[in-house]
């Protein structure tokens, strides 16, 4: 690791680079062999034993990655927007590859098999408008999935619920939100709702005494590392380092392509423009983790009738959470689903996009934001509101999972959710046995009991 020098800052603690120290480079080969069963990990919640597993690959085994490299890319993922496990995947390729490809071929490695199964799987779907034109099975088989779909969400929600909620002011914004979000089903009020939560709480809890708030916009006296002043950084072959200048390029190009979105979906009417400007939104004020663009996905895709069905939004998402890689592989799903194979690949793309501009921008500026009280605040506020518009999605997914039954379905979500909270089933078991139990069910009443029940 090499201990870089501060300007004009004499016997200052030695401070460490998240950038490419003398650690070992990974080939392409090697870093594809790395991030690739990851995508196997069962990501419900991104919980200390699956930062352990990205830890143990990139810290332990490869040595590609120093320990407090990843602690601080583990602690910024946590702090700013995006996909979390993403994020990490992207930042752990850049600096074991030392560039900024090696990022984007981690990221490929982790998300590409689920996004291939699923973009398969909603091209097939988009087939049939009406699910009950499906195979009986196939058609008791959805119903299943969603119905589990439902436990799986409600995990989420009472996992953030009880890391973020801690105090009567979080909860009324929480419910406040609920609220909102039946009454005004709409992505801007979404969004305007977040930020109003973030600054309710920095007005209501934040405390005058708190000297060390009043310290947080200061500037640190030390002085910024010397970083293009090492010969070793600057001379290394192959050498590429997350510095100011790549996350200046980062930010300024995330600004580009929202304001280049912004110009083509004003100029020309496209679906795809529309929908793909949608989802990079999503992408952005994507606070607290991948569930909470559940809610922003429901009010742009399925609210929108010109979109997507909400028999297909449900079953989407629970077979993201069945599949390899991350959750935000369900926008492959949905854009395939309305718009084919190429609106698909936008639809990924988008949401994707603003996660990897993010930790590459953000990364180099980390050590002025991590003491910032009123961020840290803000943040309370906002994943409190979004906590209430993912108690929302659960109520909407449950109504569409008991659309054909409404005692089975309940009876499975359930089960479902005794399965994955308290017996710790990966999602890939309980969907399965959700989609198990439908079938056993039905075929009980046909065989068994000689009931011919009423679905369709």
């Amino acid at each position: 690791m090499i201990e870089m020098q501060t300007l004009g800052v004499r016997n200052a603690q030695p401070k460490f680079s998240l950038l490419i120290d003398d650690s070992q480079t990974l080939t392409y080969f090697e870093l594809l062999k790395c991030a690739a069963p990851l995508a196997l990990i069962d990501v419900k919640t991104l919980s200390t034993s699956h930062y352990q597993q990205f830890k143990n690959v990139f810290v332990t085994q490869t040595k590609a990655v120093s320990e407090p490299q990843f602690e601080e890319i583990a602690s910024l993922v946590d702090f700013i927007p995006g996909a979390t496990t993403s994020q990490i995947i992207v930042a752990l390729g850049t600096i074991s590859k030392k560039n900024a490809l090696g990022g984007i071929v981690a990221l490929m490695a982790y998300t590409m098999p689920g996004a291939i199964i699923l973009i398969i799987l909603g091209y097939f779907y988009s087939k049939y408008p009406d699910p009950r034109d499906l195979n009986i099975l196939v058609f008791l088989a959805i119903q299943g999935i969603k119905s589990s779909t439902v436990a799986l969400i409600l995990q989420l929600l009472i996992s953030m619920a009880t890391k973020s909620i801690n105090n009567k002011m979080h909860i009324m914004l929480s419910v406040l939100s609920a609220a909102l979000f039946v009454a005004y089903q709409q992505p801007y009020v979404l969004i305007l709702t977040m930020m109003m939560g973030g600054i309710i709480t920095i007005m209501v809890e934040y405390d005058a005494e708190n000297t060390i708030g009043r310290r947080t916009f200061v500037k640190e006296q030390s002085a910024t590392p010397a970083i293009v002043n090492d010969p070793k950084l600057i001379n290394k072959k192959n050498s590429h380092k997350i510095s100011q200048l790549l996350g200046n390029k980062s930010l300024h190009l995330y600004s580009l392509i929202l304001l280049l979105l912004l110009y083509l979906n004003s100029k020309y009417q496209s679906l795809i423009l529309d929908i793909s400007l949608s989802f990079y939104n999503i992408g952005t004020f994507m606070i607290g983790g991948t569930p909470i663009t559940l809610p922003f996905m429901y009010a742009e895709t399925v609210l929108n009738p010109l979109y997507i069905n909400a028999d297909a939004f449900w079953l989407g998402f629970g077979l993201a959470a069945a599949l390899p890689g991350p959750y935000l592989n369900f926008a492959i799903f949905l854009g395939t689903h309305s718009m084919g194979i190429y609106g698909g690949i936008c639809c990924w793309v988008a949401i994707f996009l603003p996660s990897i501009l993010q930790i590459w921008g953000l990364l180099p500026h980390w050590s002025n934001l991590r003491k910032n009280i009123y961020l840290s605040k803000f943040k309370e506020g906002v994943i409190s509101v979004a906590i209430g518009f993912l108690a929302t999605a659960v109520y909407y997914g449950w109504v569409e999972a008991c659309k054909y039954d409404l005692s089975t379905a309940t009876v499975i979500s359930f089960l479902s959710l005794v399965y994955v909270s308290l017996l710790n089933f990966n999602s890939p078991a309980v969907l399965t046995l959700g989609a198990a139990l439908f079938i056993i069910r039905y075929l009980a009443l046909w065989y068994y009991r000689e009931l011919d029940p009423v679905i369709f």
